[in-house]
């Protein structure tokens, strides 16, 4: 295992991987709690396949995920290990090939199973695809995510055909809620929690105000101004992300589309362009914030927060991974302050700026409300208090025509006196100055 790693290019352990490889091959079950890009997917990968028995072809190990697309990730990976060990056989079961493909070509069992939960509970309890005698471990991986999504029927459902398995849930977040569910069938003997709860600290957060200009106008001059390396746009919404999409694409912009209106093969074609490096540019859901790992993102742009704010850590986490520096930008107007307010609260730790045209420039008021100073001069107290008795002495007992005219007449006469007594002052003032310069020709003696 350890040639194995040094060939693959992994020679030092994330703080997460130091803490729960040990544990994991001594059997411990456990909870882990890291941020996205910390290398929770090698945490348990590398202890699974260094206990797994070469020489028993039967299911030893089973890895539980939410999404196929976070599936088919941990699938890659560990297929990686095959080069280095041959008798390694490993399959993924997920919605997107049809049951039939799943259940063929079963002749060897697979010693490590990696699928969503709908699909593992649909082959491996309802079919009784294979004996699960010989497992020994179970992952559960973005523990929160499966909570969420109210996948837990469907584990408990695998989880009563082990024989008390060791098990090892990974998470971004571990809340009480979280804690509540897993006591229900999970033991954990040991719990690693990361420093950084929520995001890497490698990221620098800001917060963009684009004023009222449009979404896909702003974006536009924003990817100029930026012109990111490799930059994920962020929308809350399906429909929302097809307008940016299809904005950016108006606007000659070399974008790649990604959300869960895609079919299946759409799907797995996207994720093999963004591998293959073929974009810059990736406009998605949130569907690709949680656990996707794509390499040397430079950028995240939220061009709107989520509902659960917890999705924008995910979306941040999907830059400066691995150690790596990266930049969050989080698009607000001064319509759109509250979610921005709750994450500052929350302890990110944003900078701010604006967006004036095509320039990107600081901003030192941040969220505060941006009040345009007034041209007007103060007008002097004596002045606004004649003016007032003005209104009321020209205010009539009921309504008359011209009453509005009359009453401006009034206010105007005393504006005009004002008028005069400056321009007076300033005349006196000029040709005091006058004076005293002639004054000081004629007796120079004087100064």
């Amino acid at each position: 295992m350890i040639n194995a790693l040094d060939k693959m290019g992994y020679r030092e352990p994330s703080p997460v991987q130091t803490a729960v490889i040990p544990k994991a091959l001594r059997g411990v079950s456990l909870l882990a709690q890291s941020e996205t890009g910390s290398g929770k997917t090698h945490a348990y990968l590398v202890p699974l396949i260094a206990k797994t028995d070469m020489e028993l072809n039967r299911p030893q190990s089973i890895i539980i995920a939410p999404t196929r697309e976070l599936c088919r990730q941990i699938f890659d990976f560990a297929r990686e290990f095959t080069t280095y060990f041959p008798h390694f056989h490993v399959r993924l079961y997920t919605p997107e090939v049809e049951v039939a493909q799943n259940e063929a070509g079963q002749s060897v069992p697979p010693q490590m199973i990696i699928g969503t939960p709908g699909r593992l509970k649909d082959l491996l309890v309802d079919k009784s695809l294979f004996g699960l005698q010989n497992v020994r471990s179970i992952v559960l991986d973005e523990a929160d995510m499966l909570l969420d999504l109210g996948y837990f029927d469907d584990i408990e459902a695998v989880f009563a055909l082990l024989r008390e398995p060791q098990t090892m849930v990974f998470s971004a977040t571990l809340k009480q809620n979280l804690r509540d569910e897993l006591s229900k069938f999970v033991r954990s003997d040991f719990e690693f929690e990361s420093d950084h709860i929520q995001t890497s600290s490698s990221v620098r957060h800001h917060l963009v105000d684009v004023k009222h200009v449009g979404t896909i106008s702003a974006l536009a001059s924003f990817l100029k101004i930026r012109h990111p390396y490799l930059c994920l746009v962020f929308a809350s919404k399906k429909e929302t992300v097809k307008e940016v999409y299809d904005g950016l694409k108006s606007n000659n912009f070399d974008v790649l589309y990604f959300s869960g209106n895609l079919d299946d093969r759409s799907r797995r074609k996207a994720l093999r362009d963004i591998k293959a490096n073929r974009y810059s540019l990736i406009v998605c859901s949130d569907l690709l914030a949680r656990g996707m790992d794509i390499p040397d993102v430079s950028d995240v742009i939220s061009v709107d927060l989520p509902l659960d704010l917890e999705f924008y850590y995910h979306r941040a986490g999907r830059t400066g991974r691995f150690g790596k520096d990266g930049d969050s930008w989080v698009f607000y107007n001064a319509d759109t302050t509250e979610r921005p307010e709750e994450l500052i609260a929350n302890g990110v730790h944003f900078d701010f700026y604006t967006l004036k045209g095509n320039t990107l420039v600081p901003d030192s008021v941040g969220l505060a409300p941006k009040k345009k100073l007034s041209k007007k001069k103060e007008l002097p107290e004596q002045e606004v208090k004649e003016i007032r008795i003005a209104k009321a002495l020209s205010r009539e007992k009921r309504v008359k025509p011209m009453y509005k005219k009359k009453q401006q007449f009034a206010i105007d006469k005393v504006k005009k006196k004002y008028r005069r007594k400056a321009i007076q002052k300033s005349v006196r003032f000029e040709l005091e100055k006058q004076w005293k310069a002639n004054a000081k020709k004629k007796n120079p003696s004087d100064e």
